[in-house]
């Protein structure tokens, strides 16, 4: 029996958007987070690396992790055989490396040829730098407590930490959740701009209101952090693991002689806002916030930066709004995109409370991932609520 035309006509467009997803390695419930679950551990031939992220966070606490990484083993990464497993190797790889540079008062200014080379190769098959960012130390590094249950804060523990404890697992796990809850915002930007292609204003607003849920369960989450994150913690014993590379850069040995200088862990390496961002068509044209935003997708992995390359090649969900003279549709929009600055308003006061006012008479604050955080944020957070509609 035929399915009636608009039962038809929705069905296909479901079926676009899910292929769709799928070319850009988006998951339709779990977004830009890996699906299945990351791997928990690597081929045995990979074992010593397995053994010293679960020894990780004991040798720091003993002094001992530099001397454990300069007596690793060169095993070359090219016998890793998928994206799981490659994505695992740069969870661990990446964050030795911080932490090798990282754990003492005095940084070290090279990577030794043992780390350095394998990083090296897993970093070009994930396309990304070699150093710990975003994708490996949230998108992939969560399990599930209960394997069948959902991906939420109570269910999940992190794969790899750099000290542990429940304050560093709790500010990663939070982000991981955040991803999960902003997952179906991904599904109704495209459907917002499917109903943007072909008029339908029922369709457009839903998927706007959407998009608006979204974002406010991501800034619920936002709330939650200090309920096991103290920041004077954050402050001193995680952030420090996070920064990017001096300014006289670091020498990977055994790959080059040439000192890198690579940004550190930062939400702003996070698809998901800049996803929703593209499909709204707000833009960040300001040289306090654009290039830097720009400059955070090679940190992604590459087909999500491609999601957003192509979400910026539609037209976009405020231009539709535009052309229609809709209060039904000013309205919708406008609500999301107030919902959207108080997720970026929030996350500032989070990241002053957790950075800003952990200083003591130190100069040149700077956030997580290198970036000067206070002036980025209040920018990106001006040019959102610049895009609302009068």
């Amino acid at each position: 029996m035929p399915l009636p035309a608009g039962q038809s006509s929705t069905l296909l467009i479901k079926s676009m958007i899910t292929e769709l997803l799928k070319r850009f390695s988006v998951d339709q419930e779990r977004g830009f987070l890996p699906n299945p679950d990351p791997l928990l551990a690597l081929h045995p031939q990979f074992e010593v690396w397995d053994e010293l992220g679960a020894e990780m966070p004991s040798l720091l606490a003993k002094g001992n992790f530099r001397s454990a990484v300069e007596n690793l083993p060169l095993i070359h990464a090219d016998k890793l055989k998928d994206d799981s497993e490659v994505d695992r190797a740069m969870l661990l790889l990446s964050m030795f490396a911080n932490a090798y540079i990282s754990c003492d008062p005095d940084p070290a200014r090279k990577i030794p040829l043992a780390l350095a080379v394998p990083l090296s190769e897993v970093a070009v098959r994930s396309g990304r730098p070699p150093i710990a960012s975003h994708a490996s130390i949230v998108l992939n590094n969560w399990r599930r407590v209960n394997p069948k249950g959902p991906i939420e804060l109570e269910n999940l523990r992190t794969v790899q930490n750099f000290l542990g404890g429940q304050d560093e697992e709790w500010f990663f796990l939070t982000t991981v959740a955040i991803e999960s809850l902003g997952a179906p915002a991904l599904s109704a930007v495209l459907e917002g701009l499917e109903a943007a292609a072909s008029s339908n204003n029922k369709n457009f607003v839903d998927a706007i209101e959407r998009i608006g849920n979204a974002i406010n369960n991501c800034t619920n989450v936002l709330d939650r952090i200090p309920e096991k994150c103290a920041p004077h913690i954050f402050y001193s014993q995680i952030r420090p693991f996070l920064a990017g590379w001096p300014e006289e850069g670091i020498i990977y040995e055994g790959v080059s002689d040439e000192p890198k200088v690579y940004i550190g862990g930062s939400a702003a390496q996070s698809s998901l806002l800049q996803s929703i961002d593209a499909a709204m068509g707000i833009f960040h044209p300001h040289a306090d916030s654009g290039p830097f935003l720009k400059k955070m997708r090679k940190y992604m992995p590459p087909a999500h930066r491609k999601f957003i390359e192509y979400l910026e090649t539609q037209l976009s969900l405020k231009k539709y709004v535009e052309q229609n003279e809709s209060r039904e549709l000013n309205d919708a929009l406008n609500s999301c995109i107030s919902t959207l600055d108080s997720f970026r308003k929030k996350h500032m006061q989070i990241v002053v409370h957790y950075i800003l006012d952990q200083v003591k008479n130190e100069e040149n604050v700077i956030g997580t991932g290198g970036t000067e955080f206070v002036t980025f944020l209040s920018r990106t957070r001006a040019e959102t609520s610049e895009n609302l509609i009068s």
